[in-house]
């Protein structure tokens, strides 16, 4: 762990300069993504989302899935679901701050948009 911790340091170090950098615009797209039965000892999938708001990323996460699915299609759609109503209260976040975005989220799941 020492050295893993001392590698991820001396990536801060040499990359002080970079950031999450925001553009111009409107925009607000989300990505999701799952992977069928990941978790060796449980055989639970894993979720994973990503929001970007005028290209800088606002939230991410990933998590085991809290029951097991039957397929991979159970599995995205579990994935879908999470990245959904993490996309509604960021949807209401930016109203709270008076922030315009246009339209609704596009969430893309598997390189496919819904």
């Amino acid at each position: 762990h020492w050295h893993v911790a001392k590698g991820v340091l001396r990536f801060l170090r040499g990359s002080a300069e970079r950031g999450i950098t925001f553009g111009h615009g409107n925009s607000l797209k989300g990505f999701c993504d799952a992977d069928y039965g990941g978790d060796l000892d449980t055989r639970r999938s894993t979720t994973a989302f990503l929001f970007i708001l005028n290209g800088g990323a606002i939230s991410w996460g990933s998590r085991l899935q809290p029951t097991v699915a039957a397929s991979t299609t159970e599995a995205e759609y579990m994935a879908s679901a999470a990245a959904a109503r993490e996309g509604l209260w960021i949807k209401k976040l930016v109203k709270d701050l008076k922030i315009r975005v246009q339209g609704p989220i596009e969430i893309s799941c598997d390189n496919k948009l819904f």
